[in-house]
């Protein structure tokens, strides 16, 4: 509508002309929005996938270790017990969580007398590296106990600690295992 002399705007122009600014703004809130919920989940997906992948390394790190025991076992069933890993005495501090769980341990020791197991010096290694395992796992045999008894057939009962660790495929997932094993032998 044009008047003489006046310009007159329609009113439904009006309307249109506040709309338009008003519709980029909230294209561009709700692109921002987009944007930052990308981002979480992102950070989501990366999180989960770091966590899966440590629970795997820590997976591998057990049954490395848990083989490293059995590998113990199977040396004092063959009887022999001697060498690097083999204590005829228990450990003095061979009880204690502490003692064995405090990484790789001190470079140099006396083995029997430190207050942090060293696992580099003083634990026997594992003959064959598990799978995806960045080391080989290695492992303590104690001689705990020894009771014999009988006069004719001598039967003897050894009790050993066997402790086992091993770092998994990253090096960093360290686990360590202890079990007590009883070997009876009886002699004529």
């Amino acid at each position: 509508m044009l008047h003489m002399g006046k310009m007159r705007i329609s009113p439904s122009l009006l309307i249109r002309r506040k709309q338009g600014g008003m519709t980029l703004l909230v294209g561009l809130i709700l692109l921002v929005m987009l944007t930052v919920i990308s981002i979480i989940g992102f950070r989501n997906t990366t999180l989960s996938e770091r966590m899966t992948g440590n629970a795997v390394d820590r997976n591998v790190s057990f049954q490395s270790a848990e083989s490293a025991g059995k590998e113990g076992i199977a040396v004092i069933e063959a009887g022999s017990l001697s060498g690097t890993g083999y204590y005829a005495t228990p450990l003095p501090n061979g009880g204690n969580t502490n003692y064995w769980t405090q990484g790789a341990g001190p470079a140099s020791s006396t083995c029997t007398t430190e207050a942090v197991f060293s696992w580099t010096i003083c634990a026997a290694s594992v003959a064959t590296k598990y799978a995806n395992n960045a080391q080989n796992a290695q492992y303590v045999i104690e001689l705990l106990s020894q009771v014999t008894s009988g006069t004719g057939p001598v039967t003897t009962v050894s009790n050993y600690r066997v402790t086992s660790r091993s770092t998994g495929g990253s090096g960093q997932a360290d686990v360590v295992l202890q079990s007590i094993y009883s070997k009876t032998t009886t002699t004529p």
